[in-house]
């Protein structure tokens, strides 16, 4: 539609007409401007779906059997300065086995993923960065205008003194009011509690993935002890049939008279000391069974039969040289990245303590009705009902507090420069974790080394020694100090094998490397 100016003949004069093509125009801007309304709708709509204070859990981890991933400004955010190096490649850790596992018996992948849906190590700290989320959603509530409704609703009944009697006023009220507030300005105090609330979630995030990496070194290590517990029982036997052997040799010698019957007692001592070493290692595999159960989260008294120590495979080598270690430790060790998120909290504290030396400054509206209904001494019933609404704008400043913000600032400073502090010792921490597991798996491969080569002399020395002790040339007390040395080569090799795995788990798990995310 458009304005058209038609000239009359009676004199100058405007008329309004539609002109062809003025209403499609029309329509289409209409269009326009309907669908412009529509996407800028939606577009508020998605920006405030990612809100924390719509939806805090998507700042927390998703489920507790999966640790939290930053996002990769996180991890620039909460990484701790280190001096430039050649970039090292993150540490990865196989913890499948060598061998599919026998039937009826978990392998250490299986374990890990049971123990991540079981312990509740990793239920109570996930549950604790979900309360951290709704806790920095709440931080965001004064960006927002506060609305409240509040109604006094009743009867009442008045009596006074007048000069002839006594009078009395009985009233029936209600006093609907809708109240709103706003701040419009506080000088940093929401942004500051809202950051404070950000850096708790972030600690608690990272705190969360450093119990999940620790919840799978616990099984590691559990695992690995009762595999070689196990094999320690299956050597155990072993030795119980050396020593049966031994004395059936000593028993036919002495039945051709060719041996005395110390040597007969002597082997009788070696059988049942090697019986008692046998019911000794049966009661470390309960023992460790136990430990496994716990760190898994299930009860001890379940059935539990791990793989066989000898179908693991055994590292040689990490792949990796100290310093790299070293560096992705101090970029990647999620209690190091927590330590850094609370020291970012502490200045956002002292920012906050700093906030509080300026004024607050506010507007507030309400809107209420006064409805009143009463009688006096029984007269007929009165009705009143008054409208009332106020608008205001507010300002509060507190210029004296008994130095109170000066101390505070003062505390918030101290508590900063402390944290400050205990992130530097973290890292030095995590540095002689990394050095001291490197080299102990170092130590570990050597000792497993030095561990094959004892087991192989120990076996040849103890057939050698049987042989020539049933041909007569040799002692009882050289077949049964063979039969020692070679139950001691066995029992040497199976915990060497354990150290390898278990220093190489460690190894992991001071680096911080092991985040089982899938």
């Amino acid at each position: 539609m458009e304005i058209i100016g038609n000239q009359n003949q009676g004199g100058a004069g405007w008329s309004i007409g539609w002109k062809r093509g003025a209403g499609r125009r029309y329509g289409a801007r209409a269009a326009s401007a309907a669908i412009g309304a529509i996407a800028i709708a939606c577009a508020g709509c998605t920006y405030m779906r990612e809100q924390p204070e719509i939806d805090p859990e998507q700042f927390a981890p998703a489920v507790s059997e999966r640790s939290w991933r930053p996002p990769s400004d996180a991890r620039r955010e909460y990484a701790v300065p280190v001096a430039p190096r050649q970039p090292g490649a993150r540490l990865s850790v196989t913890v499948s086995p060598a061998n599919p596992p026998a039937a009826g018996r978990k392998s250490l992948a299986e374990l890990i993923d049971l123990s991540l849906a079981n312990n509740p190590d990793t239920r109570r700290t996930w549950e604790n960065a979900r309360a951290a989320a709704a806790a920095y959603g709440a931080s965001r509530a004064p960006y927002y205008p506060m609305a409240s409704v509040e109604s006094d609703a009743g009867y009442q009944r008045i009596l006074f003194q007048t000069a002839n009697r006594t009078a009395s006023i009985q009233q029936w009220q209600v006093d609907p009011m809708i109240d709103l507030t706003y701040t419009l300005a506080d000088f940093g105090r929401r942004s500051a509690e809202a950051e404070i609330a950000r850096q708790e979630l972030a600690a608690s995030n990272f705190a969360f993935n450093r119990t999940m990496q620790n919840v799978v070194f616990g099984v590691q290590r559990s695992f690995y002890a009762l595999a070689a517990a196990e094999a320690a029982v299956q050597a155990a036997e072993q030795t119980v049939e050396l020593a049966k052997t031994d004395l059936e040799a000593v028993e036919r010698r002495v039945a051709l008279g060719l041996a005395t019957e110390p040597a007969l007692l002597l082997a009788r001592e070696r059988k049942a000391q090697a019986e008692y070493e046998l019911e000794s290692a049966k009661t470390l595999v309960n023992d460790t069974r136990a430990a496994l159960a716990v760190a898994i989260g299930v009860p001890a008294n379940e059935p539990l039969e791990v793989e066989n120590l000898q179908n693991l495979d055994v590292p040689k080598t990490l792949g990796h040289e100290v310093d790299d270690l070293i560096e992705t430790a101090v970029r990647e060790r999620p209690d190091l990245s927590a330590e850094v998120a609370r020291l970012h909290q502490s200045q956002a504290v002292e920012a906050r303590a700093r906030a509080d030396w300026f004024p607050t400054i506010g507007v507030s509206a309400n809107l209420s009705e006064q409805n009143w209904w009463y009688n006096f001494n029984g007269a007929p019933i009165n009705v009143s009902s008054q409208p009332q609404y106020a608008g205001l704008i507010g300002l509060r400043w507190d210029l004296f507090t008994g130095f109170r913000r000066l101390n505070d600032d003062r505390r918030a400073e101290a508590l900063s420069a402390s944290r400050r502090q205990s992130v530097r010792a973290l890292e030095l921490q995590t540095i002689a974790d990394v050095w001291r597991a490197y080299y102990d798996f170092q130590t570990a491969v050597k000792r497993y080394e030095f561990a094959e080569a004892l087991l192989a002399a120990a076996k040849e020395s103890y057939d050698d020694n049987l042989e020539t002790y049933r041909q007569g040339l040799s002692t009882i007390v050289e077949l049964l100090t063979a039969d020692r040395d070679l139950a001691n080569a066995r029992f040497t090799m199976i915990q060497a094998r354990a150290d390898v795995l278990t220093s190489s788990a460690t190894v992991a798990n001071a680096v911080g490397a092991i985040t089982p995310g899938r």
